[in-house]
């Protein structure tokens, strides 16, 4: 017994060796696969397809539509393997794409329904579900024209409706195959008309699987610009037929003479000027929690740090406890973008712009905002210019001209380069106009303030460090001296505009109280926040001297390193002091009412 107990500790120790070498072996696979070596990918795929087979199978319980889903969500991993962060999770990351391809799939045979050729990109179809992609969306849209042209091909009868319609689905296809070259085409239709198998086209075009998939990579590429393109134009015509072609509101005239550092609170406090009596500034800023915000990259303190954070939650959520509506779209990168300040000038020029990639929410973002400038208010869009916030407030079809205004610069925007700035990202707000009578929730509003003090904000962004614990991770990045100057300064300069509107919110608290008696007990609490964040502003306004924005001194210095933390440190204290002050106030309210709001 004993002999075969040491046979069996043998054995279990040969496995575990094997099954080292085998991750070895997969994650060597893995990284060459990210590298573009597509011989990689197809051992990959040979090792993994029977696993990858079954659990698919187990989700549609079709061993035929479980073999449809597999292809395409091979050729999903293919495109986008440089997107796996973690080689060691290859086999959940596989499964997480077969899962959404399962999903889309099933969803697509429930939907099966007539669609403007449009309709996928410009008004909402599929876009509350976040587990699909633009491109699932391009695929929904070739395998409903698809479907729906073979479909009605056999429907008996000569409804003279359903022919027009069938033309029509027939034109699309024409035009979107008509960008891809002879080859391509072949590839194309094959997959998609006639439902083969890469390895199947491989062997029809005498080709390798892996050139297929390369094929197919770069044809729904094309096929994808091509296709917001003919959305754009679709939805024009639309819009044409309206009457709608060109409208252009009142320049905004604050961004001339701008009163803040926070571009999101001066687009946002402009935008609801159009809509009637805008609240203040420091209204805006405060009960959006826009002064209270502070997150940190803090490898370096990278510039994108006060902007690191989801803007559709956190901007909508603000206009709510605001009292307005809101309507988003967006495509946003999950990590840091590049910081504009440094790159090559000719990378944020008009020509550079158009040699990008056409953003597949173009649509959207266009449709939102030509919704809002009809309705008489200009659209928030993010990165008109440089990565900030801005204002459209007009377009004119004719022109294909969209008329917008930033810190930067006023002037004209191609409908086209919406999207495509120095980091591709979509960002457009709109404000609904309800007539109703404007309430705000004070209450609600100081207790996102809150969590996002304690680190409990579910809106920010991966790799940041938001709140109080922020104030250690920016000292410990001046500590090892990574800091980089442009972008320190500019989180500086920030941070003290915050504090200093935040001080000056509290004091519009106070005084609207004045004057209610029953409130007059939490005056106490507002002026005492007030004091707090007038002393953050001073002691930060001494950093922002030391660290000026563009040039940012010299942080990595032993000199003014320590000056810094110094600083940082004091501005820490007084914040947890004021954390404090802001939750007495809220519960003082919770005494009065279970929610107090204000008119």
């Amino acid at each position: 017994m004993d002999e075969l107990a040491n046979n069996r500790h043998i054995m279990i120790g040969e496995d575990e060796a094997f099954e080292n070498r085998q991750k070895k072996s997969d994650i060597a696979l893995i990284q060459r696969a990210q590298a573009g070596n597509t011989e990689a990918f197809g051992e990959l795929i040979h090792r993994y397809r029977g696993q990858l087979f079954r659990y698919v199978r187990s989700l549609t319980h079709d061993s035929y539509l479980a073999e449809d889903i597999l292809q395409d969500g091979l050729i999903r991993a293919f495109i986008h393997m440089g997107q796996l962060q973690n080689a060691e999770r290859f086999m959940a990351w596989m499964q997480r794409i077969m899962r959404n391809q399962a999903y889309s799939h099933m969803q697509r045979r429930e939907q099966q329904r007539e669609q403007h050729f449009s309709s996928f990109f410009a008004f909402g179809y599929g876009a509350d579900d976040a587990s699909w992609s633009d491109q699932d969306s391009l695929d929904m849209t070739l395998s409903c024209l698809l479907d729906d042209t073979d479909r009605r091909s056999q429907e008996k009868g000569n409804d003279p409706y359903q022919a027009i319609v069938q033309q029509e689905m027939r034109t699309n296809l024409h035009k979107l195959l008509g960008c891809l070259n002879e080859r391509e085409q072949q590839v194309f239709t094959s997959y998609w008309m006639e439902q083969l198998s890469p390895q199947e086209i491989a062997c029809k075009f005498n080709l390798t699987s892996a050139n297929v998939y390369q094929i197919l990579s770069r044809s729904r590429k094309k096929v994808s610009q091509l296709h917001i393109h003919l959305s754009v134009e679709e939805m024009l015509a639309e819009w044409h037929s309206l009457r709608q072609n060109r409208v252009i509101l009142e320049e905004p005239l604050s961004f001339r003479d701008p009163q803040t550092w926070n571009s999101a609170a001066a687009s946002i406090h402009e935008m609801l000027g159009y809509i009637g009596s805008s609240p203040s500034l420091p209204m805006v800023m405060g009960m959006s929690g826009l002064s209270f915000r502070l997150t940190i990259l803090p490898q370096d303190i990278h510039i994108a740090g006060p902007t690191a954070y989801n803007f559709k939650e956190v901007l909508t959520r603000g206009l709510q406890h605001l009292g307005y509506r809101s309507q988003a779209v967006e495509a946003l990168a999950s990590e840091a973008g590049l910081n504009a300040n440094l790159v090559d000038p000719s990378m944020l020029e008009e020509k550079a712009k158009g040699k990008r990639l056409l953003n597949p929410r173009l649509v959207r973002a266009l449709s939102l905002i030509r919704t809002s400038i009809h309705r008489g208010i200009p659209a928030v869009v993010w990165d008109l210019n440089i990565p900030e916030f801005g204002l459209i407030y007009g377009y004119d079809d004719a022109a294909r001209t969209l008329y917008g205004i930033d810190f930067i610069k006023s002037g004209s925007i191609p409908y086209d380069h919406v999207g495509r700035g120095v980091n591709q990202e979509v960002f457009v707000l709109a404000a609904e106009s309800d007539g109703m009578i404007r309430e705000m929730n004070l209450r609600a509003a100081l207790t996102a303030v809150l969590a996002h003090y304690r680190g409990e904000d579910p809106y920010t962004l991966p790799n940041t460090v938001s709140g109080l614990a922020a104030y250690a991770a920016w000292r410990e990045a001046l500590e090892y001296r990574q800091v980089e100057p442009n972008g320190h300064a500019y989180n500086i300069a920030v941070l003290w505009d915050a504090r200093r509107y935040a001080g000056e919110f509290f004091r519009e608290l106070s005084i609207k109280w004045a004057s209610i008696p029953r409130y007059s007990s939490l005056i106490p609490f507002c002026l005492q926040a007030e004091e707090l964040y007038r002393m953050m502003a001073q002691r930060l306004n001494e950093l922002k001297q030391c660290f000026p924005f563009p040039e940012g001194g010299k942080p990595n210095g032993k000199l003014q390193e320590n000056q810094a933390i110094s600083i940082l440190l004091e501005v820490e204290e007084l914040e947890r002091a004021a954390v404090v002050a802001i939750e007495s106030l809220r519960e003082g309210m919770a005494q009065h009412s279970p929610e107090i709001v204000m008119v």
